[in-house]
């Protein structure tokens, strides 16, 4: 036997000694030990938004943003850091937090001559179908036809129209309470508004109210809107999404397609049927702009952001009227004394009524239905924010909750203080253009219009019907945040109310 010893390789002509490898691999290995070591450097002396404050890890990785979002912890973990840092914060290499009223002029209005800050598509869920919704739609000539065709069907006069849908609903949902007595008001509020919205949408109820319960596609709903940090850390990272899409697991793949082709299956079954009653799609097809992989994407978000807030701040808020009783006094007494019977609450007669829009107003202030940022990219060339240039390409947002509980905007911030929006001289000082629940700007919540009528509705036929009674104590504001709160349960009692002479 004979042995071979190989003691150089021949490289393009040019031979290199085992030695000469050695020292290229330990070239290597330092260079990249430079570069690791370098980023820390580069993202704290000298990267554009060096001079924001804020933790210096979160400067370097945007680890500790995706810990507290997977946790559901984001929103107590940017509020703390404002709390500690001031109305701007840096929570990651390229990302900014806002707490001033100036920054949402700043971020959403688009003056002559500057480009827009569009939206950030990987924080919200890819669609099924690969077409973008409004909301992630960020071609500008696309989302404004999108807008031109969707928002008649959102206008006062296209609701007034859906007035016996809303009634009908409010009505369904006063008949549940009394027949229980006692029932988890968060469910009736989820019920009431899903309902809603699938019969505006398609035409057709889900029947959860009659039936006391979920149905299997809305369930889905909610167990989507818990994963959706981890939908926004894969869709993030480019490698990690491919990584992803190799081994997602079929129960995954076949609950989004599953989830997805019922709203195409109402969709469709609508569009065949056609409908006795003018909704939704009547303002839809008169446009004639929409695809028809459009209209799904489009009715499947209404689902999803047109019920669970509005919940969300119809539950919220009866928590804190239980928990400010002088506050559900004032109210109760507007209320009643304003109507002499049920006939008489209609969306023009509830409109007026100042402290019932107050308590909502102050409801989505205390407890905003979407508590976290929303994010936008800034332009290219970037745009100034708060007086300071921001590079392109950086994350920005107004944190609703961090802005809503900020010392600096509103006196007695965590205090329910309906007054506060009624020209009362205490709150003379506080910022109130900062609150802006439903966004600002040509991208702000098409379905505003909506929500308003939905919560003074049927908040005044709650109040007017009902003692209301609950038991739940401070800690029932203790919840997590997946993008929009994980509500616990708000266990209420309905007595009705006593006669009125």
């Amino acid at each position: 036997m004979t042995s071979l010893q190989i003691d150089s390789v021949t490289i393009r002509g040019h031979e290199l000694s085992i030695l000469d490898i050695t020292t290229v691999n330990r070239c290597l290995v330092t260079l990249f030990i430079l570069l690791a070591a370098s980023y820390p450097i580069y993202s704290l002396y000298l990267h554009p938004l060096r001079t924001y404050p804020g933790p210096k890890l979160s400067a370097i990785t945007r680890m500790p943003y995706w810990i507290a979002c997977l946790k559901g912890d984001q929103v107590r973990w940017l509020a703390k850091l404002h709390s500690q840092y001031g109305p701007v914060v840096r929570f990651g290499p390229d990302d900014l937090s806002y707490t001033d009223a100036q920054a949402w002029r700043d971020i959403c209005l688009v003056p002559k001559g500057k480009k827009e800050n569009l939206k950030e598509v990987g924080f919200h869920a890819p669609s099924a179908n690969g077409v973008p919704n409004i909301v992630c739609q960020n071609d500008l000539a696309h989302h404004a036809r999108l807008r031109r065709a969707l928002l008649p069907a959102f206008s006062e006069r296209a609701l007034k129209a859906q007035e016996p849908l809303l009634q009908k609903y409010a009505d369904l949902a006063i008949t549940k309470a009394r027949q229980a007595t006692q029932l988890d008001m968060s469910k009736l509020m989820n019920f009431a508004t899903f309902d809603i919205m699938a019969d505006f949408a398609f035409g057709e109820s889900l029947h959860m109210l009659e039936r006391g319960q979920y149905s299997d596609w809305v369930a889905k709903v909610f167990n989507a809107i818990r994963i959706l940090p981890l939908v926004q850390m894969i869709e993030f990272y480019p490698l990690l999404k491919k990584i992803f899409a190799l081994i997602e697991p079929k129960a995954v793949t076949k609950m989004r397609h599953e989830h997805f082709d019922h709203t195409v299956t109402r969709v469709n079954r609508r569009l065949n049927q056609g409908s006795e009653k003018q909704d939704l799609w009547d303002f839809i097809l008169e446009s004639e702009t929409l695809t028809l992989k459009e209209m799904h994407v489009n009715a499947e978000l209404f689902m999803a952001a047109g019920t669970e807030t509005t919940a969300s701040l119809l539950t919220g808020l009866t928590h804190y009227l239980m928990a400010n009783r002088d506050k559900m006094k004032i109210l109760t007494d507007e209320i009643r004394t304003r109507f002499t019977c049920r006939g008489e609450i209609t969306l023009e007669n509830v409109a007026p009524l100042r402290y019932l829009n107050a308590c909502i107003r102050e409801g989505m202030r205390v407890y905003p239905p979407v508590p976290s940022g929303l994010p936008r990219i800034v332009a290219e060339g970037g745009n100034s924010i708060l007086g300071k240039w921001v590079p392109e390409g950086t994350r920005v947002s107004v944190h609703q909750y961090s802005a809503y509980h900020s010392p600096d905007n509103f006196k007695n911030p965590d205090k329910f203080a309906p007054e506060r929006w009624l020209g009362d001289p205490e709150y003379e000082d506080d910022v109130r253009d900062v609150h802006q629940p439903f966004s600002a700007g040509t991208r702000n919540c098409l379905g505003i219009n909506l929500a308003w009528h939905e919560m003074r509705l049927m908040l005044a036929k709650l109040v007017y019907e009902f003692d209301i009674e609950s038991d739940a104590g401070p800690d029932w504001l203790d919840q997590n945040v997946y993008v929009i709160w994980d509500r616990k349960p708000l266990i209420c009692r309905f007595k009705d109310a006593a006669p009125r002479e």
